[in-house]
């Protein structure tokens, strides 16, 4: 009997010495969760991740770990991990490799209907209030590498009375395209005075949004 307890006792110092296995530590591993994806999303935004890349290599501890592959686990649900993280996306137009600025102006004619002056006051009105010293370095080639898209929204019925020339004249560097799109207004001035050329009492208003880049 004191044998078997003696035997006992050296199994249990034995196992004792034994290296214990540490219990697995819930992380992003799962691809199974507990959240829903609107709740995953909310979360996941809270801790302010720059990336998908800073995402998967954090781990978070407990039970309610999140998922270290979201599309996997939220399947048809997922959009994207820009929208996941609550990262800004940026968009560049096309024909340009980057977008620095976009200024947006508007400008009106009040008597003659004259929807170039309209435009040309605009496009003045989008630029005029910017002075931007350090262009060289931040465009290849300087002002000769730098692009301007011009949009301009115009009541439709006026497009074919704008001059082109005229509104590219404001812009003095850069290569500048301009497009015309509806919009703008026209509204009633109260009052029409034949002398100042109108037709009718119109007051055209002109919108225009200026993209600067290379």
């Amino acid at each position: 009997m004191a044998r078997r307890v003696v035997a006992a006792l050296c199994v249990a110092a034995a196992l004792a010495l034994l290296p214990t296995r540490r219990a697995r530590t819930p992380s992003l591993l799962s691809a199974k969760t507990v959240w829903t994806f609107d709740e995953a999303r909310d979360y996941a935004r809270s801790f302010g991740f720059g990336s998908k890349d800073e995402y998967v290599d954090y781990r978070c501890p407990g039970a309610y770990a999140l998922p270290r592959d979201p599309v996997a686990a939220f399947g048809d649900r997922w959009t994207s991990w820009e929208d996941y993280l609550g990262l800004v996306e940026v968009v560049t137009r096309p024909g340009f490799e980057q977008v620095l600025f976009v200024e947006m102006g508007w400008g009106a004619d009040q008597h003659g209907q004259n929807a170039t002056k309209a435009c040309v006051r605009a496009a003045r009105n989008a630029i005029e209030f910017n002075s931007i010293p350090s262009i060289r370095k931040l465009v290849p080639n300087g002002y000769e590498g730098m692009k301007l898209a011009v949009d301009l929204a115009v009541p439709e019925a006026y497009h074919g009375a704008i001059d082109v020339d005229a509104v590219e004249a404001v812009f003095p560097y850069g290569a500048v395209s301009i497009q015309l799109q509806p919009g703008g207004a026209e509204f009633s001035s109260g009052i029409a005075i034949p002398a100042m050329g109108d037709r009718g009492d119109a007051l055209v208003v002109a919108l225009c949004c200026v993209t600067v880049g290379y």
